[in-house]
């Protein structure tokens, strides 16, 4: 793997953990989290999306596909951007943003990455 692959993979794999917390162990996740109450369903179906979402990731990182690993870049950065919005509008509470800091810190990793593989 390249090293943009490899940071992408390795999101992913914090993308599928993520997932599978919020599909086995909702409520606490929710808890720990500090995000607002949600009914247990909505919540495994967010972790679905999370595990789909991850997958692609990791079997993209793996496979070195440089089209999604670049545009990954902007989905998580946009991301993190849309989780500041949710805080500043009052839809969510702060703690929102430390999910979506992490989003910000994967892209950086892989951008830099990016830019290393074109040196």
């Amino acid at each position: 793997m390249t090293p943009s692959g490899k940071s992408l993979f390795f999101f992913g794999i914090y993308v599928v953990c993520t997932g599978l917390l919020f599909v086995i162990i909702p409520e606490k996740l929710i808890t720990l989290t500090l995000l607002p109450p949600i009914p247990s369903g909505w919540a495994r179906f967010i972790g679905l999306l999370a595990l789909v979402i991850g997958s692609y990731d990791i079997f993209s990182g793996q496979a070195n596909i440089k089209p999604i690993i670049k545009i990954s870049v902007f989905v998580r950065l946009g991301f993190a951007i849309g989780s500041i919005l949710l805080y500043v509008f009052g839809q969510m509470p702060i703690s929102i943003i430390l999910l979506g800091g992490v989003d910000a810190m994967g892209a950086i990793w892989t951008a830099i990455a990016l830019k290393s593989e074109k040196s």
